[in-house]
Formats: structure tokens, sequence, C-alpha cells
């Protein structure tokens, strides 16, 4: 088990997206996103989702749209469901999501903080 900072975005709008330190193994990415995860890279991070999202008509993850969109200039497919962004070890084990993607968040949509 690998304990990591994540940056944790849901789809409904409603709920803020947070900064959490979270345990980044199976069972609780898969509590996260709500069924088996999919991962989508971006270099030095990436997130995982629903990968039966968009069959299970999960809302669209605007936020977790837009922070791809503006990180890397692309948007590759529509995001649904709730997303968890993590960042990768120098051996591709899990990471605690890199700071600049976290501060690019924050300046996006702002971000709930848990105190430590």
């Amino acid at each position: 088990m690998s304990t990591c900072t994540a940056l944790i975005i849901p789809a409904d709008l409603n709920e803020p997206a947070r900064v959490e330190t979270i345990d980044a193994g199976l069972e609780t990415l898969q509590t996260l996103v709500g069924g088996n995860i999919e991962a989508v890279s971006g270099g030095d991070w990436h997130f995982y989702l629903n990968e039966e999202g968009k069959i299970l008509g999960l809302d669209w993850n605007r936020r977790a749209a837009l922070l791809v969109l503006q990180e890397t200039g692309v948007l590759a497919d529509l995001y649904c469901g709730n997303t968890v962004f993590l960042g990768e070890t120098r051996d591709g084990d899990e990471g605690d999501v890199p700071r600049d993607l976290i501060d690019l968040a924050q300046q996006l949509f702002g971000l709930h903080q848990a105190t430590a």
C-alpha cells in the first residue's frame, strides 16, 4: 500500500474538489471513482476514473477536463465521473500529485484543502 497526496475532483460541481492524503491502493481508488478504474496519463501525473463512466451515464467531469486541457493543451476524451489525480515516482509507483497541478487546479476552480 502506498500513501499519497491526491487531487480528487468530483464530477458533481456542487462537491468541492479537494486535496487529501489517501491510500493509493486499488480498493480505495475504486471506491473514489465508484467502480473499476481506468488510467489516463499526462507526463509526471496520471488520473483514474470509472472505466464504465460513459456507459453508466455518469456526469461529465468538466473540472477534470479543464485541468487536463490547461495542462496539456489537448482534450482527447470526455471524462465521466469522479477523478483521482496522482503523481508518479521514478520507478513508476504511485506518488504525490505534482504541486504545479494542485496550484493550477486552485487557480482554475478552487480547492478544499484539509489541514493536517
